[in-house]
Formats: C-alpha cells, structure tokens, sequence
C-alpha cells in the first residue's frame, strides 16, 4: 500500500515489519543479557498433535481449553531452542500417541532436523507403544520409567461389516460399483472382507509395517531381523527391554536430571518466556497454506457440535463453497506466490471435488500449486492433487483410491417392522430413483453405472494428464486401489517423500522466492460467539449436521476412500 505523493511514498507492510522487528529486537537483547542457564527444554506431548495450528476464541477456550501444541508450532519452538547457545537439547515426555503414520513420521522427522542442528533429543515414557517407539528411535536417548511395560506389538486393524446388523432392523444398502477396488460399500453391503479388499488391506499393512520397522532400525542401529524379532517377542518387561539394548536408561521422571548431568531443566512454558523470539519476517510476499481437511462436501465447512466416531458422517467436513472462496481470495492477493495445499482428506462428493478443483485450476494458471499429503489424501483428496505443480507425501500417507460409487439405503423392511404404513404418488418413470424406499431398478441401475464410468474415466483421464502418464496407466494403479505414500511414490502418483518442511521449501522454490519467505495458514471464517455456544449445546444441531452427511452420501457419485484407518 502506497500513498499517492511520491514525496511520502511508503509501504505499509514495511513499516509493520520494522516495528515488529524492533520491538523484537528490544525484548531478545534483555532476554540474552540475562544470564540463565538453560540445560534441557522439556516437553509433554499429547496424544494427538494437530498438523496444523488451531483457532480456538476465548468462549471456546472456556469450553474446551487451549488447543493442543501442533506439529508445526513445534517445531519453530525447537527453531528458537536451537538458535539458543545455552541448551543442550530437549526432553520429550511422551504419554501414548494416537496420531496416523504419516503424522508420526512428521514428528520423528522435527527430531532430526533438530539433532542435525547439533542438538539432543531425549525421549523418556512409562509405557512405549509401537508408535512412542517408532517416534522415539529418533532420538538419542530413549528413558523408560522403572516398572513400566516395553509392549511394542505390532499392527492390528479391524474392519467391521454391518450388512448383518442392518438387515436385523430392515436396511438394506443399495451400492452401485463398477471396480472392485473401490469398496467403500462393502462395510454394509458385505458380512466379510471381498478378496480385493482383503487383498489391499494386507499389502497397505505390509507397506506400514515395513516402514516402521526401518525406521527403528535406522534410529537403533538395529538390523530388520532383529527389530522384527523384538516385536514379535513383546511385550517385554523393563529389565527385560533395557538388557536387550531397547532402552539407553531406566529413569522416574524425577531422576532424569541426574541421568543427563543437567542443573538446569525447564519447562517449555517457563522457557518460552526466557528463549529470544524469531524475529518476524516481512510478510510482503508469503506462502498460502490451505488446510483441505474432512470429507468433501457440497455448501460450508464445518465440524460437527459434537464430534463422535461415526464413519462418513460424524466427522470435519471441507464444503466446496467455503474452499472455493478461499481459492478465489487468494488468486487476487498479490501477496500471495503460491499455494500449499494440505491435503487430510478421504473424498467426498464428486460434483464438490470438481468444483474445488476448477477454482485451484484457476489460481494454478497464475501461481504454483504444491500439494502436501498428511494422513490421508484419498479419492477425491487426490483428485485435488491433481492441480499441483509438484507433489509430497509421507511415506506412511494414504493415497490414490481413484475411483468412483454410489449407494443409498434402502428402509422399507425397517417401515414394515416399525408398523408404518407409506403410500406414495409419483410422476416420472424414475422418481424415485433416489428414494430410500425402494433399490434401484435393472433400468436404473445401468443408468446410475453409466454416470459412474463416465466420471471415473474422466477421474483417469485428470490423473493422466496431471502426471504425465497414459489413461491405461493410470487405470492399473487406479480402479480404486489404496496406497501408501510409499507405494505411491513407486507408481508415479507422488513426486517426493516429505513432510510440511519440505514441502514449504518446494513451494518457495517453485515460487522463486527467498527461503526465508513466510508462510500464512488460511482460516475459514467463524460464526458468531452465541451461534458457536448454542450449538455445542443443542443436540439437534448435531443430529442436523449427520443429516446433512447422510443425505449427500445417498445422492451423489462418491469418491471416497472405502474405509478410515485408526
């Protein structure tokens, strides 16, 4: 911004930034002329550490408290650490994760960019998972609490079939799939795993498995027999772990101190306010981080008021209004360079996916897109990668399901047995094509399956066009079939194994610009205070968002992953 009179011309987002900058400066030399040893930071880490930072106003702090440290906070506070001559390193307490692969392999890979800045990392937990233990093997120094269990089992998934359970109560699920892949009825149209499905649960739980036992080895200087071993013998009792080499230390939490020589070991909280501050940088220019996370829906982006575990309907959903406005924002924001699209999606909606990637389509025709992979990019969440310019993705992300379905219930054994008594009047051959009370008909249903294939191929022919490949190639790696990051990288779906940081640096790169250059994560605009309190209290706003899930999951094409990995 300027003003007219070349005589006073300035910039305001200069001016901004060197007031920042000095009143940083200011507060950063009082912090390091006081002389305050500082041997080890320690850190509590929660189960869940968010990808990205959350937005949460005072009356929802009240009401659900601060918002959980995220990863990427995280590690700019290992930045100022590491910039700080005085530490030694970082203690991380670990209290048991449930956070997917691919945000745990986020996590170990902040450890080592801090290590590689010449920094210790110090792990210490009661009990150590699979995943603690995959995490803390990056560190240097792995502590377990005396007593505590060594119970690094493996990998167990469930999948659970309905069509039984929702025939006992008169609902039958309509599906309609034209690849045997994509099986994301299968969960009610089925009492068992298909050989497809069961197929691709074993090699997607092949790749994951492989992945971690490589990377404790490369952490523990262990070989993969021998990380395979250790798992196929735990649990294992403390002195059992510590004799084999699994653990560097038997410690409490009080005596970590004298097993580091560290005087001086302080909390994050009381460390932040003794660390001197990144010194802000001029946002002129800057990275737009779009956070594309929940099922693709028609309308606004949303949480549900109460958030429950109900596949497909109970969770974050990102409407293509909302996403699409945020596009269009961004393409007139001359600070903006490029985009980072982080893309935590299953699929959704086609028609909605379709509409979010015409708008990026367009913002690509003037910046570049990069698109960075977190636990799930799926289906229609691929669909959106395929307006990249470049993509990452953890090896432990879930990708590729191309493919298409569509299904509805069907509740007319249920209005039996509940002794109700519909009578309907309709006009039109097919009126009732969508109605839950009757399956489709042999007319309808080849009517529904030629939608179906006309979308997918154009599904393959997107893909295609995006990664430089032919149709018929894409087809054997599409058909709805799931991916590792991994296994996307080898079939040419991905084009870098990383995380945020890298992915940030592509988009900076791509963008030529400095690689200092700030990034801005987009927030959707919020509700008003009392309609965000209402609803958290009014259990029909929760039953209206299911609906509202439901009602589109009935009545579209779907791209949609066939099943949610925990």
């Amino acid at each position: 911004m300027t003003d007219n009179n070349p005589l006073f011309a300035f910039d305001m987002n200069d001016i901004i930034h060197g007031v920042q900058s000095a009143a940083v400066s200011l507060v950063n030399m009082q912090r390091e002329n006081v002389d305050i040893p500082i041997d080890y930071v320690q850190f509590t880490l929660p189960a869940q550490l968010p990808p990205l930072p959350e937005q949460r106003n005072i009356i929802q702090q009240q009401l659900m408290g601060k918002p959980p440290m995220s990863l990427v906070e995280l590690e700019l506070a290992f930045e100022r650490i590491a910039n700080d001559g005085r530490t030694k390193g970082v203690i991380l307490n670990i209290r048991g994760f449930a956070m997917s692969l691919a945000d745990l392999q986020s996590l170990r890979d902040i450890i080592l960019r801090f290590r590689s800045r010449g920094k210790r990392v110090v792990c210490f937990a009661q009990v150590y998972s699979l995943a603690e233990y995959f995490v803390a093997s990056a560190a240097d120094m792995i502590l377990m609490q005396p007593g505590g269990y060594f119970a690094t089992t493996g990998l167990l998934r469930q999948q659970v079939f309905l069509k039984d359970a929702l025939e006992t109560i008169g609902v039958k699920v309509d599906a309609i799939q034209i690849t045997p892949f994509k099986s994301g009825p299968d969960g009610y149209t089925r009492n068992k795993p298909s050989k497809e499905g069961e197929e691709q649960q074993n090699w997607l739980l092949d790749s994951q498995y492989e992945i971690i036992v490589s990377g404790i080895a490369d952490g523990r200087n262990m070989s993969h027999d021998e990380v395979r071993n250790m798992i196929d013998n735990s649990p294992h009792i403390d002195a059992e772990a510590l004799e084999n080499g699994f653990l560097d230390a038997l410690s409490t939490d009080e005596g970590i101190a004298a097993q580091l020589d560290a005087e001086n070991i302080y909390l994050w909280e009381q460390a932040d306010r003794l660390l001197p501050l990144r010194m802000p940088r001029n946002p002129a220019r800057y990275i737009a981080v779009l956070h594309a996370s929940g099922s693709i829906m028609p309308g606004e982006s949303g949480n549900p008021p109460v958030d429950l575990p109900i596949p497909l309907v109970g969770g974050e959903r990102v409407g293509d209004i909302t996403f699409v406005q945020q596009v269009r924002n961004l393409i007139h924001d001359e600070s903006c360079v490029a985009l980072l699209l982080y893309v935590d999606s299953p699929g959704g909606a086609a028609i909605s996916a379709d509409a979010m990637c015409s708008a990026l389509d367009e913002f690509g025709k003037k910046k570049p897109i990069i698109v960075y992979m977190g636990s799930v990019a799926a289906s229609g969440g691929y669909l959106l990668a395929t307006s990249a310019d470049y993509i990452v993705a953890q090896p432990g992300t879930i990708t590729g399901s191309i493919g298409v379905f569509l299904m509805k219930p069907v509740n007319s054994e249920m209005l039996k047995k509940l002794k109700f008594n519909p009578f309907y009047y309709e006009r039109g051959k097919n009126a009732n094509i969508y109605s839950p009370t009757t399956a489709f008909s042999k007319e309808q249903r080849q009517k529904m399956t030629e939608g179906i294939e006309h979308t997918y191929r154009q599904f393959v022919e997107r893909v295609a066009a995006a990664r430089k490949m032919k149709p018929e190639e894409v087809d054997k790696i599409a058909g709805g079939r799931v991916w590792t990051g991994q296994q996307a990288l080898e079939n040419g779906l991905v084009d870098e194994l990383g995380g945020f940081h890298e992915a940030l640096n592509k988009a900076r790169e791509l963008a030529k610009v400095p690689m200092d250059t700030p990034f801005g994560i987009m927030h959707k605009a919020g509700k008003p205070l009392p309609a965000q309190v209402a609803e958290q209290a009014d259990p029909a706003a929760t039953l209206r968002y299911w609906q509202e899930m439901l009602d589109t999951l009935s009545n579209t094409q779907l791209m949609l992953m066939p099943f949610e990995i925990k």
